[in-house]
């Protein structure tokens, strides 16, 4: 397998040693993209926020030191949920974080469990976008907002790695999806237009 396959691989599913390796690069290379997402969330003490991939829990330790609120982080890579659990300890101890592995198209949460979702650079790999979003929609309360944060094609054809497994997404095929679902969707360009945020939110009862 050549370099940029094995990158790829361990980008859409981090296993072993290489999986770790990867995400400690992600975390730093994501890093502005998490703070935007973040600001966009605007989590308040009384939230309970879903991360889908949540890789090593990185961003959850972000957002759990900034107030109160409660959270839950899926991923499809064991080691991943092992290492979120060990970054996290302190909040698991504290039942102000959960972590299960699952996948975002198949989720085994209630309907209406939470106020807030986000995802940063994994739509790319998700199995089935349509599905996937139709399940964010079910586990969100009414009013509850989804942010999905990821870069412009332009910005992964930097990248060798991201011409192997990754989908790649037209601005207008993600609003359109999430529209279908039964959305309020805007999107805002981040990070000098590098990259955006597809901003979906529940309509109130």
């Amino acid at each position: 397998m050549s370099l940029n396959r094995y990158i790829a691989k361990q980008f859409g599913k981090p296993t072993g040693f290489g999986g770790r390796l990867i995400t400690a690069v992600m975390n730093r290379q994501n890093r502005p993209m998490y703070e935007a997402t973040a600001s966009l969330l605007n989590i308040a003490d009384s939230d309970l926020a879903l991360d889908i991939g949540c890789g090593n829990g990185y961003m959850l330790n972000l957002l759990a030191r900034q107030g109160n609120a409660v959270f839950a982080g899926i991923d499809i890579s064991e080691t991943m949920i092992k290492s979120a659990i060990t970054r996290n300890r302190r909040f698991v101890d504290a039942k102000r974080m959960t972590f299960s592995r699952q996948s975002a198209d198949k989720m085994t949460f209630e309907d209406a469990s939470f106020g807030k979702v986000y995802s940063v650079n994994t739509v790319y790999f998700w199995d089935d976008l349509d599905r996937t979003l139709s399940e964010i929609r079910r586990v969100l309360k009414p009013g509850g907002l989804f942010v999905n944060t990821l870069y412009t094609n332009k910005t992964l054809a930097r990248f060798s790695h991201t011409r192997y497994g990754y989908k790649q997404y037209q601005p207008e095929r993600l609003l359109e999806a999430a529209q279908n679902t039964g959305f309020e969707v805007n999107i805002i360009p981040i990070l000098d237009g590098a990259a955006y945020s597809i901003v979906s939110k529940v309509s109130e009862l």
